[in-house]
């Protein structure tokens, strides 16, 4: 009843024009809410969950009471209410007015608020249609998400949340086939944070790169010696780290897609019988990849090219 009543009572206030006023309703002033008054009422449309009535009474203490401590917090109230409402890119917005502010009491609480809403962008949440918060969530988010980690790692350099933050944004920039700034990112991850356990993901989401580079770009044989580089690196850096396997494999299914493509050059020379040309090609496999399955192939040609009497 008293939180309906000082509802009421603030609706009037805010809404009832100048004008429109009786002299007798002058001695309204004296009962004119507080901003102690309106941020009880805050704290239980809080306890009610009634975030836009959080909105309200938030946006009204930042107007009339701009420089009390409730009134500085304004912003930050409106930014925890459109969260839990889902609408984030409001709660961003509110995040960098309340981090504009000279030495913001939840500063720290906000920078999370920035880095939660990166992370839920990149696992799928969606931007909402022309930025309303009526419309449907729809558009691509990775790009908003990545401008949001790019504040957290600028603000918090060495925090836990700015290592997050690294991987994060490189895992989206492999997503967009940004495959040398993927890289870029993954190794400053590695400088500054060089025993976390995310710099040991960082050598193997490295080596991850470079074979998905390689697949959908040119064989640069740059790249294998980049990841090759890589390996030995996460070897003297992590050298019981369970993960190097996985990293060795990936670099071995680089080996095979290099030498299985030695290997089609050499099956088409011999296709339109320049066999001495087939010969060098097979023989650059079994030489440069020994360990690969094209390198056992390879071997098989040149056996029977043997026995046919071409070696």
């Amino acid at each position: 009843m008293l939180f309906c009543m000082k509802k009421l009572l603030i609706a009037l206030v805010l809404t009832s024009p100048l004008w429109a006023l009786e002299e007798e309703d002058l001695v309204w002033d004296a009962q004119i809410p507080s901003v102690t008054d309106y941020n009880a009422a805050l704290q239980e449309a809080v306890a009610a969950q009634d975030w836009w009535s959080v909105i309200d009474y938030a946006d009204t203490i930042a107007y009339h009471y701009p420089d009390s401590p409730f009134g500085q917090d304004a912003a930050y109230q409106c930014a925890e209410a459109y969260f839990k409402m889902g609408q984030y890119e409001l709660a961003n917005q509110c995040l960098t007015n309340y981090l504009n502010q000279p030495a913001p009491k939840h500063f720290e609480e906000a920078i999370e608020y920035k880095f939660t809403i990166a992370e839920l962008f990149r696992n799928g949440t969606k931007l909402r249609l022309f930025e309303s918060h009526k419309m449907p969530q729809l558009l691509p988010a990775e790009e908003e998400a990545v401008k949001l980690y790019d504040e957290v790692i600028t603000t918090l350099p060495h925090h836990e949340m700015a290592a997050s933050s690294l991987m994060g944004k490189a895992k989206i920039q492999v997503f967009m086939e940004d495959f040398r700034p993927s890289v870029e990112t993954f190794q400053l991850l590695i400088r500054r944070f060089p025993k976390h356990e995310l710099a040991a993901q960082a050598y193997l989401e490295i080596n991850r790169s470079y074979l998905l580079q390689s697949q959908i770009e040119h064989l640069d044989l740059d790249l294998l010696d980049l990841a090759e580089m890589n390996m030995k690196k996460f070897h003297v850096a992590f050298p019981r780290e369970e993960r190097l396997e996985e990293a060795e494999k990936l670099l071995s299914d680089m080996r095979e897609l290099y030498a299985a493509n030695l290997l089609d050059t050499g099956r088409y020379y011999e296709k339109i019988k320049k066999t001495p040309a087939s010969i060098i090609y097979y023989t650059k496999v079994v030489a440069k990849y020994p360990t690969t399955m094209a390198a056992k192939n390879a071997r098989e040609k040149l056996e029977h090219l043997q026995a046919d009497g071409h070696l």
